[in-house]
């Protein structure tokens, strides 16, 4: 079994319940050894990912494109940042684990409800848009005030607490619509949708959310 990784000081001004998670997160057995970053630090269009499914970075991600926790080949895995993160987009792919103990700068949308998956956060998040609450979540250890963002779909959490979205968007408003799952919404008639609202029904399609920011495109219209 490979050595198991040391957290970094940094991890000791995190809250107690993060603590514990990542803690319990380094005691996993893995079949290969935890792939350990000092930062990293990418400019351009191209998106980044970690280069093993799990990889700690004992410092900040400074990037220019879009963020997608995941691995080729690996249906689970962690990332773990010591650290402020900054990115145009963040994904969190189905079954990883993402852990921020710092500041989270996403630009444009953070899209955190892929299935068993888990996105901490220790410190501000800001985004334009976070898609969080149907199918997994985004969870805040600061206070609550330490949410940021101009759009939720649906809800986070802050610890045990429920963070609802005050007035969801209409998605269409937002983003380009081949990342959008229209399907309920077009399987109703024109008489029909004049009862229903689009906030509630239309969603953002994850796997072409994905596609689109893997390619290193922007999920938002043009201004």
């Amino acid at each position: 079994m490979p050595p198991r990784p040391t957290a970094p000081p940094q991890l000791q001004t995190a809250p107690a319940p993060l603590r514990e998670f990542v803690d319990n997160l380094l005691t996993l057995d893995v079949e290969e050894p935890w792939a350990e970053l000092d930062g990293v630090k990418q400019a351009g269009p191209a998106p980044w990912r970690p280069p093993h499914p799990y990889t700690l970075v004992k410092g900040p991600v400074e990037l220019d494109g879009n963020m997608l926790v995941e691995s080729a080949g690996h249906d689970q895995g962690v990332l773990v940042v010591f650290g402020d993160v900054t990115c145009q987009n963040l994904f969190v792919g189905v079954g990883f684990s993402f852990v921020c103990t710092g500041t989270l700068r996403v630009r444009e949308a953070l899209v955190a409800r892929s299935a068993d998956s888990v996105t901490y956060a220790a410190g501000v998040v800001e985004a334009q848009l976070v898609d969080s609450g149907s199918g997994a979540w985004l969870t805040l250890f600061g206070d609550a005030s330490q949410l940021h963002a101009k759009h939720l779909t649906h809800y986070v959490m802050n610890g045990r607490k429920v963070i609802k979205s005050q007035k969801p968007p209409d998605l269409r408003t937002l983003v380009v619509p081949e990342v959008l799952d229209t399907e309920e919404w077009d399987s109703l008639s024109a008489e029909e949708q004049t009862d229903e609202e689009p906030e509630v029904l239309i969603q953002l399609d994850a796997r072409a959310v994905r596609k689109r920011l893997a390619s290193g495109a922007s999920l938002f219209l043009a201004p």
